[in-house]
């Protein structure tokens, strides 16, 4: 199994309802999923929802009396058993207080902690314990999905030579890919640059808003990746990553009498963005954090989103 590089996260309405919890629980303990599908090695996010029905407070600390503990239980696809913990490590609680009578969501990448790389249909959990409750609580079980989705485009890339005299034995070649998949809800386009022994970059670039605004993409003669990313039939969004993934140049455009652009020049080796003029934040587009389960993050009722929200977002990825 390759292990994973630098990841990228994404961005989901979720609406929130409450089991009805039994009158002798302590705690009411609630997951959901920021999506249905996944692809295969990006972030899978799941909102945790703890409600304190101890009539005490109930506080997560250091201290003996207070060491709760969170994990989840995740059923792996095709084996009957269990997504094993990728280290000791688990989904942090310290600092939590819950006040009686009171909940409070935390989100959390059940990938940085299990194993949960293999293509296919999961159901999933959370437990919590802690020393002032008389038992350990469950939460519902939900399911997600990961995905190997469609590859739209890719192409091969040499690694530049003064790259490879600094890592002797470095594979000397990466493989680009624009990947598009359904999530349950929209269709999404994904960046994936790895090797065959690495995935060096997982990135959200964007809605897939059809043949027409497909993404255009270019390799340059120092075997950068530049991309041009439809947000909506007027934004777009310029990237250029080096062949390692990290993010070198980053630029908005909107469209006037002309269309933005990729303009190669194959005998010099050069990729140039052309067409149309800079963006204006907020004024043209709106910035988002890819986060999950922020309420209508890709634009409310999947309308037109040129004036609404798009993954346009100012992150590097070192």
């Amino acid at each position: 199994m390759r292990k994973c590089g630098v990841f990228f996260c994404a961005v989901w309405t979720v609406l929130l309802l409450f089991p009805v919890f039994r009158s002798e629980a302590q705690i009411g303990l609630r997951v959901e999923m920021s999506q249905l599908h996944y692809l295969q090695y990006e972030p899978v996010y799941v909102r945790v929802t703890m409600r304190n029905l101890s009539g005490h407070s109930l506080a997560f600390g250091e201290n003996e009396k207070l060491r709760g503990k969170l994990r989840f239980e995740i059923g792996a696809p095709h084996s009957g058993g269990f997504s094993l913990l990728l280290n000791q490590e688990t989904p942090p609680v310290k600092g939590i207080i819950l006040q009686p009578g009171t909940s409070r969501s935390f989100t959390y990448n059940v990938g940085k902690y299990y194993d949960v790389r293999r293509l296919g249909s999961y159901t999933l959990k959370a437990i919590i314990s802690h020393p002032q409750l008389k038992t350990a609580y469950e939460s519902n079980t939900t399911q997600f999905t990961v995905v190997k989705g469609t590859d739209i485009w890719k192409t091969t890339a040499g690694v530049p030579k003064y790259l490879l005299q600094r890592l002797p034995g470095a594979i000397p070649t990466r493989q680009y890919r624009i990947v598009s998949y359904n999530t349950g809800r929209h269709f999404l386009y994904i960046l994936l640059i790895e090797d065959k022994d690495r995935i060096y970059l997982v990135r959200r670039l964007g809605l897939d808003l059809g043949t027409n605004l497909r993404p255009q993409c270019a390799v340059d003669d120092l075997s950068r990746l530049n991309l041009l990313i439809a947000a909506s039939p007027k934004v777009f969004a310029y990237y250029q990553y080096d062949i390692n993934g990290h993010l070198e140049k980053k630029e908005v455009r909107i469209k006037t009498t002309t269309t933005p652009r990729l303009v190669a020049n194959r005998d010099i080796g050069t990729v140039v963005l052309d067409g149309g003029r800079p963006a204006r934040r907020d004024m043209d587009y709106e910035e988002i954090k890819d986060l999950p389960f922020m309420a209508q993050a890709m634009g409310g009722g999947d309308r037109d989103i040129t004036e609404g929200k798009s993954i346009i977002d100012e992150k590097d990825d070192d």
